[in-house]
């Protein structure tokens, strides 16, 4: 991919896609025609970064990612209204009566 359009990605969280294989991650500067990607933090642990030639890359895109102050939004859900049987209206002596006759 053309370097004019890499350097848009700089400083960015983004995707690429290089031999079939996406990475994520934050884009350093580019060097000598060389693309790093940092891996995200929840990944650091994981894995280390990734380079490539710029020229390697078949497709690049922004990932949009929640910011460490802003709390995840968890839609409130109504909770299911109780199962009920319809023989609690009956009492033990009805429920197991024998009906055969």
């Amino acid at each position: 991919m053309d370097i004019d359009i890499l350097k848009h990605f700089v400083r960015k969280d983004v995707e690429i896609l290089v031999g079939g294989i996406v990475f994520e991650g934050h884009m350093l500067p580019i060097a000598k025609g060389i693309v790093v990607l940092m891996p995200f933090p929840e990944a650091a642990s994981f894995y280390g970064p990734a380079s490539c030639k710029a020229e390697a890359i078949q497709l690049i895109r922004q990932v949009k990612r929640n910011s460490p102050n802003e709390a995840n939004v968890v839609p409130s859900a109504t909770p299911p209204a109780p199962v009920r049987s319809s023989l609690e209206t009956l009492s033990p002596k009805f429920r197991f009566e024998n009906k055969i006759q």
